[in-house]
């Protein structure tokens, strides 16, 4: 099983909330806490607004 750091991005309409705030991991969707892995931006768009979001990851070695 692939690290959350490692698991690629999924598109921005598959994310929750949570996981769009950096609240929830972008990967498994487990609450984040200290020591999150930044992952990136994940870009969406609705009717002519872009969207983004700086999504995050649990950390090296969290056992998911």
């Amino acid at each position: 099983m692939a690290a959350c750091a490692d698991v690629p991005l999924p598109e921005y309409d598959q994310l929750t909330i949570e996981q769009l705030r950096g609240l929830a991991c972008v990967a498994c969707g487990e609450r984040l806490g200290v020591g999150s892995v930044y992952r990136g931006v994940v870009l969406g768009r609705e009717g002519g607004m872009l969207l983004d979001a700086d999504v995050r990851a649990c950390p090296p070695g969290a056992g998911r």
